[in-house]
């Protein structure tokens, strides 16, 4: 009898300690997860304190008060001060301490244009609060999460709690703008560390494009590279992509001006331009795909509007009983790599693609004539296209120049070829 009696007291006594023991593991939990997050409220404490604002009484409801009264928070839109603060409340409080000390600055154009293309799950946050998520990325307070090389967005991800060592952190970008992240002028993030060996010739670096995107020759480098003895310019026969704006060319008196007027459009224009050349079929290849490219060329709508259509003529007879079929993966091109060369202007291009069908599979070589030269069975171009070797069906990937010109030097940029280069391609 006293055996059982012993054994139940055991047993409850074991009972009690298991239940300490899970009391004691949850209670760090609960303490950690309390310390690395912060609360919304005592997140818009600390702003108030850092714009200086009267408060009546230290008290939470006092702090939230007079942060409403000053136009950071809406009656509403702010579901519970005591929760744990979200990325998108932490953007929208940023935001508008920063409007509260230095107005609303912004292009309402770029505002639009990082609505639609630099935040890839803007449509999963509220939309009440979108613009201000918008702005105070833009103001380089929170940069978000990449989405790979040459991605153009970045994800956000508003829902998720924001740590109190990166909010506190923020506050102190309200009044210091140094330490903010830097934007590009179309609102995208630049990298300032770990550069390309050439980055003094550019006038930034994407965050999202790696340093071999920009670590190849540009084009006057080469001319000059193989013509020792070529005598060139600067800003009058080239100019690197950060001398761009102060060309002297008799064709414009302003191209800086210019250029911050045109470069989407121009950029845009070649984008598209690529995107057809790269993603082509013979079995459906028609009058819509011949009229979409000649619209990118520089001589559309001109009198000479009839050679570039001959040139896709050409292709066309060749492209069809060759079979082709080209799709692409990935382009990526940026207005920043803009350079000048010989009156004509450059951009570089990174593109992955693959042949999925082609007759002709040869590789030409110096032997070969123009006549018979398979690329161009393959790809439009008014050059010839130097593709190097490929397999049917392998991914390739590869950095070109694409060579624009301007025909009545308005400003109507658009393409004459894709510069094609096989020492350019990626080994994989």
């Amino acid at each position: 009898m006293r055996n059982k009696k012993m054994i139940s007291v055991k047993s409850i006594i074991t009972v009690i300690l298991l239940i300490v023991a899970i009391v004691f593991v949850m209670l760090p939990a609960e303490a950690s997860a309390a310390s690395k997050y912060i609360k919304t409220d005592d997140f818009i404490n600390a702003i108030v304190d850092e714009l200086k604002l009267p408060v009546e009484k230290n008290t939470n409801e006092s702090y939230i008060s007079t942060a409403a009264a000053a136009g950071l928070i809406k009656d509403g839109e702010i579901k519970s001060y005591s929760d744990y603060l979200t990325r998108t409340d932490a953007a929208l409080l940023l935001n508008r301490a920063d409007e509260y000390l230095y107005g609303d600055t912004l292009d309402p154009d770029l505002i639009n244009l990082a609505l639609e293309k630099r935040i890839s799950d803007i449509k999963s946050i509220q939309a009440s609060k979108r613009t201000d998520v918008v702005k105070c990325y833009l103001k380089g307070f929170i940069k978000g999460y990449s989405n790979g090389d040459y991605a153009t967005d970045r994800e956000f991800r508003g829902d998720k709690k924001i740590t109190r060592s990166g909010a506190l952190g923020c506050i102190k970008l309200i009044r210091n703008k140094s330490l903010r992240a830097s934007i590009s002028p179309d609102g995208q993030l630049i990298r300032t560390t770990n550069l390309p060996k050439n980055s003094d010739l550019f006038p930034y670096i994407l965050a999202s494009y790696p340093n071999k995107y920009y670590e190849w020759e540009l084009k006057y480098q080469t001319i000059s590279r193989l013509n020792p003895d070529k005598k060139m310019k600067s800003l009058f026969d080239y100019a690197a992509p950060v001398d761009i704006d102060n060309i002297k060319d008799d064709s414009y008196s302003d191209f800086g001006f210019l250029r911050k007027e045109r470069i989407n459009e121009w950029v845009e224009n070649a984008r598209k331009h690529l995107e057809l050349v790269f993603n082509v079929d013979y079995r459906t290849i028609d009058d819509k795909w011949i009229e979409d490219v000649l619209k990118t060329n520089y001589q559309y709508g001109t009198d000479y509007e009839w050679f570039p259509r001959k040139k896709i003529d050409n292709y066309i007879k060749k492209m069809m009983p060759n079979k082709t079929i080209v799709e692409y993966k990935k382009i990526a091109i940026d207005g920043s790599t803009l350079y000048y060369y010989n009156h004509s202007f450059y951009m570089r291009v990174y593109v992955k693609y693959r042949i999925i069908s082609s007759e002709d599979v040869s590789i030409p070589d110096g032997n070969t004539p123009l006549s018979k030269w398979s690329y161009d069975k393959i790809l439009l171009n008014n050059g010839y296209a130097d593709i190097g070797g490929f397999s049917l069906g392998d991914w390739k990937e590869g950095y070109y120049n694409i060579q624009l010109d301007d025909y009545n030097s308005t400003g109507n940029i658009g393409v004459l070829c894709v510069d094609f280069d096989p020492g350019r391609e990626i080994v994989q």
